[in-house]
C-alpha cells in the first residue's frame, strides 16, 4: 500500500494558489494570476515551501539592504515561504505541518495541516482551518505539479529529438 508520505516526497512546482472567503465573499489570488512556487518533501520528515508573485518589481538597487521602503513593502506582501517537519494522518489524509522557520515570523512555532489529494502527477493542498488572510479569513487551495515528471518528460522529448536528428542524417547519408 502506497502512503501518503511516500506520494509526497519528491519537489512540486505551483500551478495556482487561491483564497476562497469563509465569508462568502469572491476568491483572491493574493500571489497574482501566475505564481511561481516550489515545495520540497524530504523522506527525513521536513519540507520547506517558496511562493512568490511572478509580477514582483525589481528593487531600484542591487543591494538587497538598500531598497525603497515601498520596494521592500511589494517584495514582503508578493513571498511566502517556510520550513518544518511535517507528519502525516493517512487516514484522514491529511498532512500537519510543525513550523520551524517562516518570512511570516508569526508562523513560527506554530502548527498548521492541510487537505491532501492527488490526481496522478498533480497535488491539491487546502487548508483544514481558516487562514487569516487580507484582514479576513479564508481556506487557501493551491495545485502542484511534481517536478521530477516534468524533467522526465523534457529528457524524453530530447532524446526524442535527437533519435530523429540522427534518423535524419543517416537519411541523408543514404542519398550521398
Amino acid at each position: 500500500m502506497t502512503t501518503i508520505k511516500n506520494e509526497l516526497i519528491g519537489t512540486w512546482t505551483l500551478l495556482s494558489y487561491i483564497e476562497i472567503p469563509t465569508n462568502g465573499a469572491d476568491s483572491t489570488f493574493p500571489m497574482g494570476q501566475n505564481p511561481t512556487g516550489l515545495l520540497m518533501y524530504g523522506a527525513d520528515g521536513h519540507m520547506s515551501v517558496q511562493i512568490s508573485n511572478s509580477n514582483r518589481p525589481k528593487f531600484s538597487s542591487n543591494d538587497r539592504y538598500l531598497a525603497e521602503e515601498e520596494e521592500m513593502l511589494a517584495c514582503i506582501k508578493g513571498f511566502i515561504a517556510f520550513s518544518a517537519s511535517y507528519h502525516i494522518d493517512n487516514k484522514n489524509a491529511i498532512v500537519k505541518y510543525h513550523i520551524n522557520t517562516s518570512s511570516f515570523p508569526n508562523w513560527e512555532g506554530a502548527i498548521q495541516e492541510r487537505k491532501v489529494d492527488f490526481e496522478g502527477d498533480i497535488l491539491y493542498l487546502k487548508s483544514v482551518e481558516p487562514i487569516l488572510s487580507g484582514g479576513g479569513y479564508v481556506h487557501s487551495y493551491m495545485t502542484w505539479r511534481r517536478v521530477e515528471k516534468e524533467e522526465l518528460l523534457s529528457r524524453r522529448a530530447r532524446f526524442l529529438e535527437l533519435q530523429s536528428s540522427k534518423r535524419n542524417l543517416s537519411s541523408m547519408e543514404d542519398l550521398d
